[in-house]
């Protein structure tokens, strides 16, 4: 599942475009995934779980944190160490706190029959978003190394902003949540940025790094799609 680029881009463009192939397959595998399973949880008992977790801020970002978050780094430590079986089972801890997650928000917003038309709509948005922003990546040559720090900023304001919405004002979690995706959608352009500069030479790092941010928009979109279709449906 990992493979390198070669160094050069001009003296082997069928190699880098074979592995750009390869990791748009294997990134798209995985968020389809991780889409039809948190549907499935979202008609389990799991789902009122991942609710009443989600339901509170810290417990929710908590509980985020360590499995994105953690299967995240647990799988590029498998990656470094050449173990396939350590970044299954970092991806599968990513799968599944992600679809905790969706299954909750599903649950939660998802009546009437509306989650499998609010998934697809949520899928072409996402689409959208992320093809607009691949655009700019490989049609431009703006340098954006330095944008995976600003998408750790942007975590970390929405994570402050978020808890003082939890002692002062609701409404900043509004804020904190709009923060998150933007941090999502700055995290994809480097992803998206890293994989144009072969910055890595594993394609699978590659593909979840790219996942693991289409997830968070996709997420992100999905709730805001939910809302909409829950108000029009009632």
């Amino acid at each position: 599942m990992s493979g390198t680029f070669e160094p050069s881009r001009a003296n082997a463009t069928g190699t880098v475009d074979r592995s750009i192939t390869k990791i748009i397959g294997m990134g798209s595998a995985l968020v389809a995934v991780n889409i039809l399973l948190m549907l499935a949880l979202s008609y389990t008992p799991i789902a009122p779980l991942g609710a009443a977790l989600f339901s509170s801020f810290f417990v929710g970002i908590a509980v985020f944190a360590v499995s994105v978050g953690g299967g995240f780094w647990i799988a590029n430590k498998g990656l470094n160490r050449g173990s396939m079986g350590l970044s299954a089972v970092g991806v599968a801890l990513m799968q599944a706190g992600y679809a905790v997650f969706g299954a909750a928000v599903l649950y939660i917003y998802g009546g009437g029959g509306i989650r499998v038309p609010a998934i697809s709509i949520a899928t072409v948005v996402t689409g959208l978003i992320t093809a607009v922003i691949a655009a700019v990546v490989f049609k431009t040559n703006h340098d954006f190394s330095g944008w995976q720090r600003y998408a750790f900023g942007c975590f970390i304001l929405g994570l402050v902003v978020g808890a003082a919405g939890v002692f002062l004002n609701p409404l900043l979690l509004v804020v904190a949540s709009l923060l998150f995706f933007l941090g999502f959608v700055v995290d994809l352009t480097y992803e998206i940025w890293a994989v144009r500069e072969n910055r890595y030479a594993s394609d699978f790092r590659n593909a979840i790094g790219i996942y693991v941010a289409v997830m968070g928009v996709f997420v992100h979109v999905l709730q805001w799609v939910l809302r909409i279709l829950s108000v029009m449906d009632q």
